[in-house]
Order: structure tokens, then sequence, then C-alpha cells
């Protein structure tokens, strides 16, 4: 059921000009390649409007957008050649009179219709692979009636329109979510602050990736992920740790394959990311009555009928609903701080009225917050800025092999020093030379800390370590000298 808000809808056709998408020569015709070079991104907005602003859309209006995705220049009848050749060769399920009936129903969305006026989570839509922006527009539409800005562009190849399935690929797509989530941030409705990405298939493994490099994105929904269907990828991400992902994850899952089908396609793996996902509240949704090509509305709308397996496209679009309903829920206990979306996340699925066997949740807490140094920053803060090294202690006992980097630890450092806050600077330091004892840079940072702090014989003791390191660095040598020269009263 929509929510309480219009939809606006309107398209931004820019392009990514830190990354190359047309190769200097053309390979088809094998000279210089002409005009724009950088990455296009065409960019489909769905907000949050006033209702009944705006022209209404027809669901044909969607599918002309995939004709300018990579040439946003072509002509009016470009675009019906191209759109009329594209579903003559996708669904030809469908005759010319069917395709006509469907690309003329009616959207919820209006083009530029006017904003409402407050602001909105941020959510960023990645389609599956070599798939247009649209493939979920009714879930883009319904997600925006309940108070949420969404932004989609489509899954292009790191080259070429069609997406690789491979991790240079995974990892294109990844860069092109963050290029939205910085877009987002110039838009006068978007909550910085709150900003999820939903991947669907192919999309629902860049998204991990991106969120793994990407600390803007605080939750993830995968409809049918391929995070879970591509594990070599996945670990040979190798950034996309449990530590780097502690963000939550709705997983929403079509009917599971036998062991044996699973066998017979190579899809068991001894490597599973979600299984590792322990510092994230984890929501593993399995949906019994949708294969893939449900968790897509583009494939409720046009595809065949054999595209849902053994049930119909009336159960697959029921199911579609429920899908709907839980990414809303999970997306309103995260991003806007629910408690009876977090109330209806945990309860059972016939406490929420969904129909027998449709499907099943497991639902799983974090343990903890990770061992990172951004959760060891966090923790010395509230304590005041005191007691750093027992703080690593306690981390280290459930994480024993958390050491953060020596260079991370001395620029942790560096803005205490800058700020005059010395008694914190030599709580750092302390504890990189007891993590770092032959490091000659720890040492003397440790010594700059004592010596802001009026630490004089420590400040000194340390400096003369510096020396058995450096015997020649004349900064050392001078401070000695100049601390020796000093009244210990002063």
């Amino acid at each position: 059921m929509a929510g309480p808000y219009g939809v606006g809808f309107r398209v931004v056709q820019h392009y990514d000009r830190a990354h190359v998408y047309k190769q200097r020569i053309d390979l088809t015709s094998g000279t210089t390649t002409p005009g724009e070079r950088a990455r296009p991104v065409q960019t489909l907005i769905w907000y949050p409007a006033k209702k009944t602003s705006g022209q209404p859309l027809r669901y044909g209006d969607y599918v002309r957008l995939a004709a300018t995705e990579t040439e946003f220049a072509r002509s009016p009848a470009e675009v019906d050649r191209l759109v009329t050749a594209a579903l003559a060769e996708n669904y030809a399920n469908l005759d010319s009179k069917q395709r006509q009936l469907e690309l003329a129903q009616p959207m919820l969305a209006r083009q530029a219709a006017d904003a409402a006026p407050q602001q909105f989570p941020v959510l960023i839509y990645a389609p599956g692979s070599s798939s247009s922006a649209y493939e979920n527009a009714d879930l883009c539409e319904y997600l925006a009636s309940h108070g949420y800005i969404v932004l989609a562009s489509p899954s292009l190849g790191v080259t070429t329109r069609s997406m690789t399935l491979d991790l240079e690929g995974a990892e294109a797509q990844a860069s092109d979510i963050s290029f939205l989530v910085g877009y987002a941030a110039t838009l006068a409705q978007a909550d910085k602050a709150k900003i999820a990405v939903i991947g669907y298939s192919f999309g629902g493994l860049a998204n991990v990736l991106a969120a793994a490099q990407d600390d803007r994105i605080s939750a993830l929904v995968a409809l049918d992920g391929s995070v879970r269907y591509y594990p070599a990828i996945a670990q040979a991400a190798t950034y996309a740790t449990p530590e780097r992902l502690a963000v939550p994850l709705l997983y929403l899952g079509g009917k599971p394959a036998t062991a044996e089908a699973m066998h017979r396609n190579n899809q068991i793996s001894s490597y599973s990311l979600l299984n590792q996902l322990k510092y994230a509240d984890f929501y593993n949704v399995t949906m019994y009555t949708m294969e893939h090509a449900a968790f897509q509305s583009e494939s409720l709308r046009l595809g065949p009928e054999q595209r849902f397996g053994d049930y119909t496209r009336a159960e697959a679009t029921v199911a579609y609903g429920w899908m709907e309903r839980y990414v809303l829920a999970f997306l309103n206990a995260y991003l806007k701080g629910e408690a009876g979306a977090a109330t209806f996340l945990h309860n059972a699925p016939k406490a929420n009225g969904v129909p027998i066997h449709l499907l099943s949740v497991e639902a799983q807490r974090a343990e903890s917050a990770p061992p990172t140094l951004t959760t060891l920053a966090t923790t010395f803060a509230t304590q005041h800025y005191t007691n750093l090294a027992e703080s690593y202690r306690a981390m280290t006992k459930t994480a024993p092999a958390f050491k953060p980097a020596e260079r991370a630890l001395i620029s942790w450092g560096e803005p205490f020093l800058d700020e005059k806050r010395y008694a914190p600077a030599v709580e750092i330091y302390e504890l990189v030379n007891a993590l770092y004892p032959d490091s000659p840079r720890a040492a003397f940072y440790l010594a700059l800390a004592y010596d802001k702090n009026q630490d004089r014989a420590r400040a000194i003791e340390n400096y003369q370590r510096v020396l058995s390191f450096w015997p020649d660095m004349a900064e050392a040598q001078q401070s000695i000298l100049r601390l020796r020269a000093q009244s210990p009263s002063k």
C-alpha cells in the first residue's frame, strides 16, 4: 500500500568524470573515440512529493529511459526505434497489443511534482547485472511514498553497456553507488546522515562492496543478492571484511535450491561472507514463492509466466508485496528509528499477517562493536579521553588479532597535538610505542607529546630512544639540550 506522500520523479543525466567509460580507441572503428569518454550516470530520482502535483507517468515512460542510458542526446524517433526493438527481443512473450497495454499502465509517480518540504533518508538502488535503473520502479515508488528519496542508475560494465560478472564489474557498480551517494548530498531534501543501498542480484553484491569502502552507507538490503551466489568474487574483495561491514543488512532470498542442484551448478563454497557478519544485525528472509526474477517488478509486469517457476505470476506478485513490506520495516527501523518497525522485523511472520508458508525470517544480532580504530576512538571519547590502554586490552580479549597500523595510530594523535590537547596525545602515543616498540617514528611522537605536556624527564628519555635509532636526528638532539637547560621548576 502506498504511503502518505505523493511521489515525484525526475531524471538527471550527468557524468562521473573521475572514471573513463569509453576507451581511447573505439573497438568497432579502430579509430580514436570521438566526444565524451567519461562514465555516464543517468540517474532516476523518486522523491516524496505533494500529492496531485506534476504530470502522471505511465510505465512506458520508464521503459523509454533505457534508450538514453549511455547516449543522452538521442532523438525521440531513435528512442522509439530502440525501445520497440528491445521489447520485441526481450519480451517475445508479449504481442504488440499486450506491449501497448503494459506500457500504458499508470504509475504512482508524477513527473516534476512539487517536493515535500522536509528532509528524508536516502536510498540508492543498484540494479541487477546489465539491467536498467527502472527495473524495480514499483519498489522505488513505494519507498518514496513512505518518505524516502530513491536514486538509481543503470548497471554498466567498466567500459561496456553489459556488466561483466567479475570483481572488476562489481567494483565498477560499487563506484557508481558511491557516486550517487555523493550526488545525493547536493539534494535539498536529502538527510545525508541516513543512507542505505538496496541491490538486486549482482547489485546485491556491488552494494556490499560499496559499503565496505564507503562509511556514509549505514544500512544494506539485498534482493536475492549475488553476495550469496558469487562467493569467489566476495572473497576476492579482500577489503570486504566483517569489521568493515558492521552495518545492518536485510537479505531477502528466493526459494532455496537443493544441495544436489547447488553441487551440479558449482554453487557450493567453503566461503560465505554473510556467515561472517558477526558485527552487524543481519536478517535473512527466505521467500518460498519467489524465483530470482520475481524480485524485479519489470519481470512481474512483462516477463513470461515460466519465469516464476512452480508459482503463478499472481502468487509471485503477492510475495513481492510482502518483500516490499519487509524492506520498508527494515529501513524504518534502522534509518528512522521506529520501534514498531523493529518489532515487525522480529515478529514471527504469522504475527505480521504473512500468509502461511510464504516466508521465514532468521534474525541475528551483532555480537559487539567491530574491533577497529574507529571503535577504539569512540570508546576513548566516551571515557573522556582516559584509560586508552585499558580499552585496547578489553577489545583484544574478544579480538586478539586487533592491532591498528602504526601510521594510522600516529595520524590519530596528530590533531590532538595541533589542538594542544596533550594529555590524550600522550595516551595515544604510549599505546603506539607499546604496540611498536622498535619504531623510531613512534618514539619521536611520544617524546614530542611528553615535551608538549611538560613532562621533561619522560621527554628526554624518549628523545634519547629516538637517537638510539636515528643518531643524527638534529631535532631530537636540540630538544634534549633545550630541556636539560631548563630549570626543573619550569
